[in-house]
């Protein structure tokens, strides 16, 4: 008994196909299954929180997975590696948030390969407003991470978080912290301009170089050097000492006070309490108690400082880590102390 044809039905109706047209109709079928999808596949653009996901989950996460084996067997870099459920979900998590932002601040962003730490310093800068200091480390440290599956999944990426840095959290906030504004550091200089109080050079130097009081009121004439064009600070807080570079715009006021003082004399010879109590009067007579209340005023001054010295630097050319690194310098604390800078620049980008 021969074997019954294979039926293809149209409508009702049902008719035999010859075994060849069946088989090489199969096969084209096959073809286009196999063959179409893959084609639509590769055109078809993962949207970013797919692409995290891939880089995250598909590349990177792997049930069971025994980092001690993989140290036994020798793997030269398993940094990338995202060993358990709790870590891939807080990866995952945090970028389905950035991908949020980066939908509303940077459209222009498509595709893992065109993120830069730029962008993640933008994002922690966002979240400081609702996000305690302990959070935005973790953050920082989860960026770090999928940095790194990112760059092991994709060949097109470089994604470096080094520079990223934390910045100043606004949860919690204490009052002494506060920021002197442009305006009053203009009124507060203004007034300087017109005062014979002794306070009122001090304030004055504050304002151009930075200073902690304490080191306004030990600046002698001798400090000055016009040459090589830099204010000396001399064994000032932790017994360290430094050299502030002096700008241009100060030159005239600074060769001045170089004729008035001599060498080893003090230009300010006041005890600290004095500089913030003129700080005080001056601007209780305009109206504004925020320092005051606050229990702060030079302090506030330095913050104001670092936030534009920063600004300067960025936008010649300084990456993140380099502006910081120099502002911390001149601020008279050591290279690396990236809890100082978060404490002086609320801003930065």
């Amino acid at each position: 008994m021969s074997a019954s044809l294979p039926q293809i039905r149209k409508g009702r109706q049902s008719y035999a196909l010859p075994p060849a047209l069946w088989a090489q109709g199969f096969a084209k079928l096959i073809s286009l299954h196999i063959y179409g999808k893959s084609k639509m596949a590769r055109n078809r653009t993962r949207s970013l929180k797919q692409q995290f996901r891939y880089a995250i989950v598909d590349s990177s996460f792997k049930e069971h997975l025994d980092k001690h084996s993989l140290r036994n067997a020798n793997e030269n870099d398993n940094t990338w590696r995202v060993y358990s459920y709790s870590e891939k979900n807080n990866l995952m998590d945090l970028s389905s948030n950035f991908c949020k932002f980066l939908k509303e601040e940077h459209t222009e962003v498509k595709q893992l390969k065109d993120i830069t730490e730029v962008h993640v310093q933008e994002f922690l800068n966002f979240k400081a407003d609702v996000c305690t200091t302990e959070t935005l480390y973790n953050y920082r440290s989860r960026f770090r991470k999928i940095a790194l599956c990112i760059n092991h999944a994709f060949n097109s990426c470089s994604l470096k978080i080094s520079n990223v840095v934390i910045p100043q959290s606004l949860v919690g906030k204490s009052k002494r912290n506060l920021t002197m504004t442009e305006e009053h550091a203009s009124l507060l200089l203004n007034y300087c301009k017109n005062s014979d109080a002794k306070a009122a050079i001090g304030v004055r130097f504050a304002l151009m170089f930075g200073l902690r009081v304490s080191e306004v009121t030990k600046i002698m004439g001798k400090d000055i050097d016009l040459e090589k064009m830099t204010l000396h600070i001399h064994k000032s807080k932790g017994g360290l000492s430094r050299d502030i570079p002096i700008a241009k715009v100060h030159l005239e006021f600074l060769k001045g006070i170089k004729n008035q003082f001599d060498e080893n004399q003090r230009i300010c010879p006041l005890k600290n309490n004095s500089i913030n109590t003129f700080i005080y009067r001056v601007f209780k007579l305009h109206g504004i108690k925020d320092y005051k209340d606050a229990r702060t005023s030079v302090h506030a001054i330095r913050k104001l400082w670092a936030q534009k010295l920063y600004d300067r630097l960025r936008h010649s050319g300084k990456t993140i880590k380099e502006a910081c690194e120099e502002v911390s310098i001149q601020l008279g604390h050591g290279k690396d102390r990236k809890d100082v800078v978060n404490r002086y620049i609320s801003n930065i980008w």
